[in-house]
């Protein structure tokens, strides 16, 4: 009996080890399962389009920055026309209207100027609204834009090619307005818009839709109208566009056409939100050019700018321009136009003289430096008929 015990003793050690081993290899296996289990949850987790409904504890903290977005990369093209085609942008504003119009241009389409510009008659830090001597009043328009552009000519006219006014409810697509600009050389006297019939011979462009002139347009204007009464009146009243119109054509600058090749507009006086596709009454009696009759849209597709937009509606067409796309249509709009001579924008009976356009002029003119004058008693006849 003595003999038996010491051999059961050891039966049981063994058995025993036996089980230790057993239970250790079974937790063994299961703690790597869970570690598997929750890998694989994991990366299905990390990999799939669809938010999970119920997160793991153990999983870790999202990352407080945003994720990488998919869009496309930004536009070459737009980005190199943004510096070769310099566009200062001055928009008339009031002090009334500071917070509900033109501080939505801030934010919107004014990003995409190479300069932005706010014309009042109160300094506004927050939206950097400059403070002309001026009235205020519809009645006022043309004195305020006069010293509204003889301040741009005075702090500004060195650093761009090309000056934008606009109201603070229009809405500007600017990549359109370089495109169409590429073509034109801004050391000729030309500016465009939407071309009116009345009161001007020539015509002149609408204020509403917003009218861009060449560096040489808006020298001869400010040394060479602004400084003859007789060319420019001085008084303290009018319709800006009219004036401004009858000062241009004054001092050889013509009004071009910014038309696209269908003869439809580019600068629309009104909001399509509320008249496409039929404009309003008014406007079709105003029009310097007869209106195509093979289209039915009010619009060019390469549209540059919309007048009486409300706050929401900068927002709504920002959205619908910049960010809706659609699935499978490609919407290129091909190679950029052609470089135009100077005939295809120069009157005949006045041309740009060798003084003004020779080599490093433009780069030369400071204000307060005077250029050839012209002969005023030279009719200046435009090359763009009805």
């Amino acid at each position: 009996m003595m003999g038996v015990r010491p051999n059961r003793k050891r039966l049981e050690l063994m058995l025993m080890l036996l089980i230790g081993l057993a239970w250790g290899l079974l937790l063994s296996e299961l703690m790597k399962r869970t570690r598997w289990q929750n890998s694989a949850d994991r990366l299905k987790e990390e990999s799939s389009p669809f938010p999970s409904s119920q997160r793991s504890r153990n999983l870790p903290t999202p990352p407080t920055t945003a994720p990488s977005t998919t869009n496309p990369p930004p536009d070459i093209q737009a980005a190199r026309l943004f510096n070769e085609t310099r566009v200062l942008c001055m928009v008339l504003t009031s002090p009334k209207t500071h917070h509900t119009r033109a501080v939505h241009i801030k934010r919107t389409w004014g990003r995409r100027c190479n300069k932005l510009i706010f014309m009042s008659t109160k300094a506004d830090k927050e939206l950097g609204s400059v403070a002309l001597n001026v009235r205020e009043g519809y009645s006022n328009l043309w004195p305020k834009t006069r010293a509204a552009l003889q301040y741009v000519y005075k702090h500004h006219f060195q650093k761009y090619d090309w000056f934008l006014k606009a109201d603070d409810d229009t809405y500007v697509i600017m990549e359109n307005l370089r495109a169409f600009l590429h073509a034109h050389n801004f050391r000729e006297p030309v500016y465009f818009g939407n071309k009116f019939r009345q009161h001007v011979k020539e015509g002149y462009m609408s204020g509403g839709a917003g009218y861009v002139m060449s560096k040489m347009a808006l020298h001869r204007l400010v040394k060479l109208g602004f400084s003859n009464s007789s060319i420019c009146t001085n008084r303290n009243y009018g319709y800006e566009d009219v004036e401004l119109g009858r000062c241009l054509a004054g001092v050889g600058v013509v009004g071009g056409d910014s038309r696209d090749e269908n003869g439809l507009s580019r600068f629309i006086p009104f909001s399509p939100l509320h008249w496409y596709p039929q404009p309003p009454d008014w406007y079709q009696p105003l029009l310097y050019y007869t209106s195509p009759d093979n289209s039915s849209d009010c619009c060019s597709n390469t549209a540059i700018s919309f007048h009486y937009n409300i706050a929401q509606e900068f927002y709504v067409l920002e959205y619908i321009i910049y960010k809706l796309r659609i699935f499978g249509i490609n919407r290129e709009l091909g190679p950029l136009p052609k470089k135009k001579t100077s005939s295809g924008t120069t009157s005949n009976h006045f041309r740009t003289t060798n003084d003004e356009t020779g080599h490093n002029a433009l780069i030369k003119m400071v204000p307060g430096k005077n250029v050839t004058k012209p002969n005023y008693r030279t009719k200046t006849t435009s090359k763009f008929k009805k």
